[in-house]
C-alpha cells in the first residue's frame, strides 16, 4: 500500500491460563487480526485493527468447558513496533467486543451456584520477530 501504510494479516495460536482459587483455567484459541499500520518516521509504525478469535479447546482444572457462549468473538488490536533491520520489537493491546462467558456448575455435595468467567481477552502483548 506504498511506503508510509501497511496491511498485515495474521494468524496467532494462543494458550492462556489463569490461575482461580478453585483451580486453573486454560484456554487454547486461534486469534487472526487483520491489520492496518502507518510506518510514522524511520523504523517506527503504528498498526490497528480487528481480531478475530476461534476458541477451541478450554478447560477448568482439567474438566472440559462445554458451555462458552461464544467459541466465536471479535475483538481490536492496537499498537505500536520499531523495526530494526531483521529484528522487529511491538507492543499491543488486545481487547474483546462481546462478552464471552464459560459457565460450568459447581459438583460438591454443597449447593453452591454455578461459577461464571468472562474468558474475552483483555491483554497487554509484547513480541519479537525475526524476519527470514
Amino acid at each position: 500500500l506504498g511506503d508510509k501504510f501497511y496491511l498485515r494479516p495474521e494468524v496467532v495460536y494462543t494458550h492462556t491460563k489463569s490461575g482461580y482459587s478453585d483451580g486453573d483455567l486454560k484456554i487454547d484459541k486461534l486469534d487472526i487480526p487483520i491489520l492496518g499500520g502507518w510506518r510514522i518516521i524511520g523504523p517506527l509504525n503504528v498498526f490497528m485493527g480487528p481480531s478475530f478469535q476461534y476458541i477451541f479447546n478450554s478447560k477448568f482444572s482439567d474438566i472440559s468447558i462445554e458451555d462458552i457462549e461464544n467459541d466465536f468473538t471479535v475483538g481490536l488490536n492496537i499498537g505500536a513496533g520499531v523495526n530494526l533491520g531483521r529484528i522487529g520489537l511491538e507492543i499491543r493491546y488486545e481487547r474483546g467486543f462481546g462478552e464471552n462467558i464459560a459457565t460450568f456448575i459447581n459438583d460438591n455435595i454443597t449447593s453452591l451456584p454455578e461459577s461464571r468467567v468472562d474468558t474475552r481477552a483483555d491483554q497487554v502483548i509484547f513480541s519479537l520477530s525475526y524476519k527470514f
